[in-house]
């Protein structure tokens, strides 16, 4: 029997057909990539008859057991979307699933969150001049039309928006006027198993000899694509400040496909993109994540499963996971470089606190598992099948307590 399963009025046992809309389905490209292509991954295997449709297809993700439709409309979001809505209508799926980049799909989740939260932020992270000038040299067009899209999507027709954290969720009914009763909070989730620190000891040990990385130096890493919006120009300064003070301290910075190959600028390294982060995340000593916006950052996650302490900030959705000093540091303060030193120049010399931060993040990303997440996801989906007299039965393979999510008519 299937763990995923619809029943439908006329008494039919059979997979759900679900259509995952993306833009790009390549995981190279960033977390919401990442995220959906972990999902299809995920539905198909317990289950679902799984179809993606996307204007760009990765050569790895060509390879996944899942059906495939290229979208290839003229350039412009408007002719992407009347290509996703012409392929809907013939695919005619049980469940309609937009990442962000069509309109009144039945689950609507936007990985950025909020984008005008996200533009906002974006323009917090330069200083105030740089700020003037890119709202006087985006305004037109680019924010119009930002405007008018996030106004399209949000004010659909979707019956149930996806939020990965309650930050999001926030957003989207402060900024975007999203009716609360339509809104689902389900965070993200790690494969902790994939991100275990022993699986990856001896590929880290060799990237720290490959970026000459000493076994007396603290190695901090950050993964991120947009650097500016990651905070990683706050984290350079806080590297600067420490190493000033005589700490034996460097950054390893990962992602950004458009950096080209690794360089180095001090103590800082820039790696560029990568595709084993779990190896990279074993050479570390410390994690941070210094964002000035992230709806739920994916790294977080996979750098507290990893079993590396972690500092964020509250503009990161994944923060408001974490318990302050607990199981990993949440800051206040994004701009500020004085902050993250202090907290990194306490973990790079308390080895015993850094062991202690490591080990209970590592246990807050057990307890936030991919299963966890995406099951969540499975019954926003039960939530729409059931309005329309079907029911969507979920029972992952646990046998000894089993789990479902029943949602009938």
């Amino acid at each position: 029997m299937h763990r995923l399963e619809l029943r439908d009025i006329g008494g039919i046992h059979r997979p759900p057909r679900i259509a995952l809309i993306i833009e790009r389905f390549d995981a190279r490209r960033g977390g919401a990539e990442s995220y959906t292509r972990d999902l299809a991954t995920w539905l198909a295997a317990v289950g679902g008859d799984v179809h993606v449709l996307a204007r760009q297809i990765g050569d790895a993700e060509r390879t996944l057991p899942l059906s495939f439709h290229s979208l290839d409309p003229a350039k412009g979001s408007g002719a992407f979307v009347a290509a996703v809505r012409e392929q809907l209508a013939a695919l005619r799926p049980d469940i309609s699933h937009d990442m962000g980049v069509a309109f009144d799909c039945d689950v609507f989740q936007s990985h950025v969150g909020s984008p005008t939260a996200c533009q906002r932020a974006a323009d917090m992270a330069h200083s105030p001049a740089i700020r003037l000038l890119r709202r006087v040299a985006q305004e037109f067009p680019r924010r119009r039309r930002i405007r008018r899209l996030a106004a399209r999507q949000f004010g659909g027709l979707s019956p149930v928006f996806l939020a990965v954290s309650q930050r999001v969720a926030d957003d989207l009914m402060h900024m975007h006027a999203v009716p609360v009763d339509r809104i689902r909070v389900v965070h993200n989730g790690v494969d902790a198993e994939r991100f275990h620190p022993r699986r990856h000891g001896d590929a880290g040990a060799l990237i720290r000899r490959r970026h000459g990385i000493g076994p007396d130096d603290v190695l901090v890493i950050a993964v991120a694509n947009n650097h500016r919006l990651k905070g990683i120009h706050v984290l350079v300064r806080a590297i600067r400040r420490l190493r000033h003070e005589g700490l034996p301290i460097k950054a390893l910075v990962c992602g950004d496909a458009t950096a080209g190959g690794p360089r180095r600028d001090g103590g800082v390294i820039y790696a560029g993109h990568v595709t084993d982060t779990a190896a990279h995340y074993a050479a570390a000593d410390i994690a941070a994540q210094p964002s000035f916006y992230d709806a739920c950052s994916l790294t977080t996650l996979e750098a507290l499963a990893s079993g590396l302490p972690v500092i964020t900030t509250r503009a990161n959705g994944a923060g408001e996971l974490i318990t302050h000093g607990v199981d990993g540091l949440v800051l206040d303060n994004t701009r500020d470089e004085r902050p993250l030193a202090a907290a990194l120049g306490w973990l790079a010399t308390d080895r015993w606190h850094r062991a202690q931060l490591a080990r209970a993040g590592r246990a807050l990303a057990l307890a936030h598992s991919v299963d966890r997440a995406f099951g969540g996801v499975v019954a926003a989906y039960a939530e729409v099948v059931a309005s329309r007299g079907a029911c969507l039965v979920y029972e992952p393979h646990e046998p000894a307590t089993p789990r479902d999510y029943r949602i009938a008519a």
